[in-house]
C-alpha cells in the first residue's frame, strides 16, 4: 500500500476546558463523595475552573513540540524555510528638460501607495523618447491585394524586390516579434521625447555622446524562481545607424555596434535592462534627412519613421537583432529603463553591544531580509570594522570575524569562540545595510509605481512593464509538503524517455519534438559517429514551425543549448550529454496526375502538394502516423504515390519521380530515386522536401526547376540578390 505524500500531525491532547472541568467534577464525586455536588459559587467549584484552565493552557503548549520537531526534521534535510522573496520589474526615468540631470543613483527609494521599491543600478535620465519598428514581409498575395506585381516593383527600383511594409509596434500592448520580417531586427527610432527641444538637438546630441544609455527588455513569458536567474545570457546584437553623407546619400547606411557595458536580462530572456555605451562623437548621433517615403527602409535602411514625428524630431536609429534565434520575441522594450525591487533598504542600525559570550543572538528590527544584503559592523578600538556573512560556522576558527542570518526572522548570530569569533564585552554591533520586504504584494499592474522618494522635479517615473516574481514567506505546512519531492528526486533524468520528456516540457525554449538515444556518440564528423557506447546520451530535438517547402524545423543554436542547459542539471552523475539537431536529406517530388473534375484542377494540384508535404514534414501531426516522420526512416515512392492518390478529386496517379540531394559529396548535387526504390536514410537523418512540381496528363513529369539532376542547384550560379523595398499604402 503506498504512504500518502503528507501525513496530517495530530494534536497529542485535544481535550477543550468544558471537558477538562466535566473530567475534574467526576473525579471530585468518585474520590471524595462528600464535596459532590458542587453548586455555583462554592470555592471549590472555582478551583476545579482555576485547575482546569491551567491544564487547557498545558495542553497547548505541548501540542506545539510537533512543530519544533517538524522544523527539527525540516533542518536535518537541509530544507529550510523559504523567506518572502521580492517581486521584480523594471521602471524609466525621464528627464523633464533638455539639459541631462545627474545620474539617478543606485538604491534610491520608490514608492508604490504603502510598498517600497528601490533601484538597483543606476540611470542617466534623458529626455528622450523610443519607437519600434520592423520591416514585415509582404508575400506574393498580401502584394496582389494591394494591385501591386513584381514586376511593377522590379521596374520602380531596378533590383529584385524583398518587399515589406513598415509596421510601428507598441512596447507593453503588441507582441514585439522579428517573426515575418525582412532583416529579423527591430529599428528603435530615438527621437525627443518633446517637439520643443528640436531647436537644441546638436546641444542635447553632445550632451548624450558618450554616455551609457539604458534600455529596458521583458520577455514575453517570465519565468519563476530560479531557473529565470539561471538562464543562458543571450547575445544581441545592438548596432547604431550612421550616414557617412546623411544629406546627399541617405540611402548609403552603415551599421556601428555598439558596446554592451552591462545587460542584467540576459539578452531579454528576462526582466532587466541592457546598458549601451554611445559614440562619444557626436557626429555620430544622426539619421538621415527626411527622403521621399517610397525609399524609406530601401535595402539595409531603417524603415518610415512614424508619421507623428515633427520634422528634427528624429535624432538617430538603432538596430537589435540575435544571431543566435531565428525569431527574436520580447514583450516590452523601453527607454531610460533601471531595475527595481519590491524592499526597502535600511541603514546603520544599532542592533546592541557584545557580551563576550558565546553564541551572542540579535534582532534585525525587520523581518524577511535578504541575506545576501546584510552588512554587519562589530565595534573594535572604537571603529566600526565590517564581518562576513556565512552559510554556516562549521568552516571558520575562533579568530574568524563570521556571522549568519535567518532570513525569515531576521536574526543575527555570531560564534561560539572556537567556530568563529565572540564580539568582545560592550562591544557596539551595528547593521550598516540591508533589504528587507518582499511578497505577493510587490507584484503589481503598470502605472503603480509612481513617486521617487525625494526626486527631484526634473525627473518622471513611467511605469509600463508589470513587476512580478514576490512570493510571500513559506509556511511550516508548505514546506513540509516539499519533502516527498525532495526524497523522490522528481524532475531528474534517469531512462532515454525522461530526457524526452524533460526536453519537451521545459519552461526555457519551446521544443516540439524531442526524442533521446542511448548509446549515440555524434563524433567529430559524420564519419566519426558510433553507437551503443555505455554512458552516453544524444537527444535530438526539433523547434515548432509551421509547415513549408523547404523550411524545416531546424533548431538553432541558441535551443541546443537552452536544452542542454536544462538537461545537464538533471542528468545523473557520469552521464555524457549531447544535444543535438537531426540532419535533413532534400528531396523533391515530381508527380503526374489526372484529376475528375479538370475545373478544380489548381485546387487538387494545392491539395497534393499539401499531403505530401504534411506525409513528409518532421513534426506532429505530420509522418505515417501523425508523431511526425521517424529519424532514419526510408523514404518509399509508393508511400508517396498513395498519398497522393488519396487526395478527393483524384482519377490517377499516372507516375510519381524522387529527386534527392547527395549530402555526402564536397558540393552537393541531385540524383533521382529510382522507380520502386526507396530512399535510405541513417538513424540521424530526416527529409525535408525542397520542391514539388504537378503536371496533368500522363507523360513522365519533368522535375522541379532546379532541384534535379544537372547542373543546376537550388541556391547556386548566380541569384539576384534579393533587396528589401518598402509599400507605401495610399491615403487619401
Amino acid at each position: 500500500m503506498p504512504l500518502p505524500t503528507h501525513f496530517p500531525v495530530p494534536n497529542l491532547d485535544d481535550r477543550r476546558f468544558d471537558e477538562l472541568v466535566a473530567e475534574l467534577q467526576a473525579r471530585l464525586a468518585r474520590h471524595v463523595p462528600e464535596m459532590a455536588p458542587l453548586a455555583p459559587g462554592d470555592p471549590v467549584y472555582a478551583l476545579v475552573d482555576l485547575f482546569a484552565w491551567l491544564t487547557e493552557t498545558i495542553i497547548y503548549r505541548a501540542n506545539q513540540i510537533p512543530d519544533r520537531q517538524r522544523r527539527a526534521f525540516l533542518n536535518l534535510l537541509q530544507i529550510p524555510l523559504r523567506p518572502a522573496r521580492p517581486a521584480s520589474g523594471i521602471v524609466c526615468i525621464d528627464a523633464t528638460s533638455r539639459a541631462l540631470p545627474p545620474l539617478l543613483a543606485a538604491e534610491s527609494l520608490l514608492k508604490a501607495g504603502t510598498t517600497s521599491f528601490s533601484t538597483v543600478g543606476e540611470v542617466q535620465p534623458t529626455p528622450l523618447a523610443l519607437h519600434v519598428l520592423v520591416k514585415r514581409t509582404l508575400d506574393d498575395a498580401a502584394l496582389a491585394a494591394e494591385g501591386i506585381s513584381l514586376e511593377q516593383l522590379r521596374t520602380q527600383y531596378g533590383v529584385e524586390p524583398a518587399a515589406f511594409r513598415p509596421v510601428t509596434l507598441l512596447p507593453g500592448r503588441d507582441v514585439l516579434s522579428t517573426a515575418g520580417t525582412r532583416d529579423g531586427a527591430f529599428h528603435l527610432a530615438i527621437v525627443l521625447a518633446r517637439p520643443a527641444f528640436i531647436a537644441q538637438a546638436d546641444l542635447l546630441r553632445r550632451d548624450l555622446a558618450g554616455i551609457v544609455l539604458n534600455i529596458g527588455l521583458a520577455p514575453l513569458a517570465e519565468l519563476e524562481g530560479q531557473l529565470a536567474t539561471g538562464l543562458r545570457p543571450r547575445k544581441l546584437d545592438w548596432e547604431l545607424a550612421w550616414w557617412p553623407d546623411p544629406d546627399d546619400a541617405p540611402g548609403t547606411v552603415q551599421y556601428l555596434p555598439l558596446e554592451l557595458v552591462a545587460d542584467s536580462s540576459a539578452g531579454g530572456r528576462r526582466t532587466g535592462v541592457a546598458r549601451l555605451r554611445l559614440p562619444r562623437n557626436a557626429a555620430l548621433l544622426r539619421a538621415a534627412a527626411a527622403q521621399d517615403p517610397q525609399f524609406a527602409g530601401f535595402g539595409d535602411t531603417p524603415p518610415e519613421a512614424p508619421a507623428e514625428l515633427r520634422p528634427g524630431q528624429l535624432l538617430f536609429w538603432l538596430r537589435v537583432s540575435c544571431t543566435e534565434e531565428a525569431v527574436l520575441e520580447l514583450g516590452y522594450i523601453g527607454l531610460n529603463a533601471v531595475d527595481v525591487i519590491g524592499q526597502g533598504i535600511a541603514r546603520d542600525i544599532v542592533l546592541g553591544a557584545g557580551n563576550g559570550r558565546p553564541d551572542q543572538a540579535f534582532a534585525l528590527p525587520h523581518a524577511d531580509v535578504d541575506p545576501d544584503s546584510v552588512q554587519v559592523d562589530v565595534e573594535h578600538l572604537r571603529a566600526f570594522q565590517p564581518w562576513t556573512r556565512v552559510a554556516h560556522f562549521a568552516g571558520s576558527g575562533p579568530d574568524d570575524p563570521v556571522f549568519t542570518v535567518d532570513a525569515a526572522s531576521g536574526g543575527v548570530r555570531f560564534g561560539d569562540g572556537i567556530r568563529g569569533r565572540r564580539p568582545p564585552a560592550n562591544a557596539r554591533i551595528r547593521a550598516a545595510f540591508y533589504r528587507h520586504g518582499g511578497g505577493s504584494g510587490g507584484n503589481l499592474p503598470p502605472d503603480s509605481i509612481k513617486e521617487i522618494h525625494g526626486g527631484s522635479t526634473r525627473l518622471a517615473l513611467r511605469h509600463e512593464w508589470p513587476t512580478r516574481g514576490g512570493v510571500d514567506a513559506e509556511t511550516l505546512d508548505e514546506a513540509e509538503r516539499r519533502i516527498p519531492a525532495f526524497l523522490s528526486h522528481r524532475d531528474r533524468a534517469v531512462t532515454a524517455e525522461d530526457y524526452g520528456v524533460l526536453a519537451r516540457d521545459n519552461p526555457i525554449n519551446q521544443v516540439a519534438r524531442a526524442e533521446a538515444v542511448a548509446g549515440f556518440f555524434p563524433g567529430t564528423s559524420l564519419k566519426a559517429v558510433r553507437r551503443k557506447l555505455p554512458g552516453v546520451v544524444s537527444v535530438f530535438v526539433l523547434p515548432p514551425a509551421p509547415q513549408a517547402l523547404a523550411a524545416a524545423p531546424r533548431p538553432t543554436v541558441g535551443l541546443l543549448t537552452d536544452v542542454y542547459d536544462y538537461l545537464s542539471a538533471r542528468c545523473m552523475l557520469g552521464t555524457e550529454l549531447y544535444v543535438l539537431s537531426p540532419q535533413f536529406v532534400p528531396v523533391a517530388v515530381a508527380v503526374s496526375l489526372e484529376v475528375v473534375d479538370p475545373a478544380t484542377e489548381q485546387q487538387v494540384h494545392a491539395e497534393v502538394e499539401r499531403t505530401l508535404l504534411r506525409y513528409l514534414w518532421a513534426l506532429p501531426p505530420g509522418g505515417p502516423r501523425g508523431a511526425g516522420w521517424p529519424r532514419g526512416k526510408a523514404v518509399e515512392i509508393n508511400e508517396l504515390r498513395t498519398q497522393a492518390g488519396r487526395v478527393d478529386g483524384i482519377e490517377a496517379v499516372n507516375a510519381l519521380r524522387l529527386f534527392y540531394q547527395d549530402t555526402q559529396q564536397e558540393a552537393p548535387v541531385w540524383l533521382e530515386l529510382a522507380a520502386a526504390q526507396a530512399l535510405p536514410l541513417l538513424d540521424f537523418q530526416l527529409p525535408e522536401l525542397m520542391a514539388v512540381a504537378i503536371s496533368a496528363g500522363e507523360d513522365r513529369p519533368a522535375p522541379p526547376r532546379g532541384f534535379g539532376p544537372g547542373p543546376a542547384q537550388p541556391g547556386g550560379g548566380t541569384r539576384t540578390a534579393l533587396v528589401p523595398v518598402p509599400i507605401v499604402p495610399d491615403l487619401c
